[in-house]
């Protein structure tokens, strides 16, 4: 009757301990899960799994178990969220795989990605040719976010018979106040040419702003940091 009890006790434990480690951490539906989130899912299920039934394990080490992986995992996430250079690293960053119609072979070849691996990914989108194709996003959780070409858009443009202007696409260059030294596109950002831009805009310094982005036609877009006062 005590083993019944005990692993009865472990299951609660397991269950509201598994559940605050996921409201902790953030909610995530599986298509969002990062190789990061993954592995944290990996290692709870291990840890719940080999101590749920042996009696060498007490309730109390399970317990501390659990609360020391939440807070290495909620620490990792903030810190994930407030360096940007580590997020990075941590849990890798978008890339440009298709670049205004043109695929981008180094960065297929730096990430291992296959044509055939692309192409696969392209029909799950219900696109059957790369000529479809004006852009496409490698994400983070390594899915692939696809815009078409205008006259590849239901209903087609040519079926209209409409003169056709791309969606803007936009390339982010400042993530939290601070300048990245790489685009999704695999290039070095011009650092100088950005700063320019930046002070054009009445901003001192990058740390007063929270998001930029470069569209299509060069201009800077710039959301300020919540206590800046430009608009």
């Amino acid at each position: 009757m005590e083993v019944f009890v005990t692993i009865g006790v472990k299951l609660i434990i397991s269950f509201f301990g598994l559940w605050i480690i996921t409201f902790v951490t953030g909610r995530k539906t599986i298509s969002q899960l990062t190789p990061l989130d993954f592995l944290t899912s990996l290692v709870l299920s291990e840890i719940v799994g080999n101590t749920l039934y042996d009696d060498k394990v007490s309730i109390w080490q399970l317990l501390f178990a659990l609360v020391l992986w939440c807070t290495l995992s909620y620490l990792f996430e903030k810190a994930t969220t407030h360096f940007v250079k580590f997020g990075y690293m941590a849990e890798g960053r978008a890339v440009l795989l298709i670049d205004q119609g043109k695929v981008n072979q180094e960065m297929l070849e730096k990430y291992d990605i296959e044509f055939t691996q692309l192409l696969a990914m392209l029909r799950q989108q219900n696109i059957f040719s790369l000529r479809e194709v004006w852009y496409a996003t490698l994400e983070t959780n390594g899915s692939l976010s696809v815009m078409r070409k205008p006259e590849y858009e239901p209903p087609t443009a040519q079926d209209l018979g409409v003169n056709t202007q791309s969606d803007l696409f936009s390339v982010t260059v400042i993530d939290k106040g601070r300048l990245l030294n790489e685009s999704m596109r695999g290039k070095q950002i011009d650092k100088e040419q950005t700063m320019k831009k930046v002070r054009e805009q009445g901003y001192d310094s990058i740390d007063e702003i929270a998001y930029a982005e470069y569209g299509e036609d060069g201009t800077l877009h710039i959301v300020p940091m919540k206590e800046n006062k430009h608009q």
